[in-house]
């Protein structure tokens, strides 16, 4: 059977529209009929409470399932599984993943525990699993950097998260044990883009001459509807009237005909 394509969606930055990348790639993809699974690990839940998590429903979190993985706890990782509705399935996190850091450190292998989850043979009925990212460096990020068959860094048109694109290519480079890392970088999507000013002009200049042909073509545009969409819980993939919407589902093509670059 063919696996999941895992995406990590990673930025130590902080405010790069990450968790909104993650919620309209996937929806995008699940309206091109791909079978999604997002995984929140980032302990603030944006990504959780985005799709409808309140953490009453007695049933595991992404937490748990590391748990269980470092201590070999055979329980059934669909019970974590949630369906939302926006056509994609998700595991939650909550607060407890603040403190999971210290249990991926007691294994023996500890940035190859989401390598592990994710060999379930549950998790084979998936076309994609996309890992929403903490905006860290640490442990949780390099197991997911591990486990991924792919990398997507938002990139705000900002200079500090264009200066942070290194760094995490670096953290890639040592989890993957290569110094080519560029069978596993999907690319980098320029993120609240505002082609009005220069500094955002500047930094998209600046990316496509550092990364060429990593930088998606379609850039995601800095507007309002972004905070409306977030406020009612709906994706923007979903509302043909939505230019971030469009924008979105441009890099869907992409990603998709990226995919299909590698299997032709």
């Amino acid at each position: 059977m063919k696996k999941a394509k895992i995406i990590a969606v990673a930025n130590q930055k902080g405010g790069v529209a990450k968790t909104t990348t993650v919620i309209n790639i996937g929806a995008g993809l699940a309206l091109k009929d791909k079978k999604v699974l997002l995984v929140d690990t980032d302990n603030q839940s944006h990504l959780s409470r985005f799709l409808g998590y309140d953490g009453t429903d007695g049933n595991p979190t992404i937490s748990e399932l590391i748990f269980q993985t470092v201590s070999k706890v055979k329980k059934p990782v669909s019970e974590a599984i949630r369906k939302s509705e926006l056509g994609v399935d998700y595991i939650p996190s909550n607060f407890m993943l603040a403190g999971i850091i210290s249990i991926l450190g007691t294994d023996s292998d500890s940035t190859g525990v989401f390598s592990r989850l994710f060999s379930d043979g549950t998790f084979d009925k998936y076309d994609y699993i996309i890992i929403d990212c903490p905006p860290t460096l640490d442990l949780l990020v390099s197991n997911a950097l591990k486990a991924c068959d792919k990398v997507l860094i938002p990139v705000q048109s900002d200079y500090w998260a264009y200066e942070g694109v290194d760094q995490l290519l670096a953290t890639l480079q040592r989890v993957k044990q290569t110094n080519d890392i560029k069978p596993y970088v999907l690319g980098m999507l320029v993120t609240m883009f505002n082609k009005r000013t220069n500094s955002a002009k500047a930094i998209m200049e600046a990316m496509n001459e550092s990364y060429g042909s990593f930088v998606f073509e379609n850039a995601i545009a800095f507007r309002d509807e972004v905070k409306v969409a977030t406020i009612e819980h709906k994706s923007l993939v979903g509302k043909k009237s939505s230019v971030t919407g469009q924008q979105y589902m441009a890099v869907v093509d992409e990603i998709i005909g990226k995919e299909g670059q590698v299997n032709g």
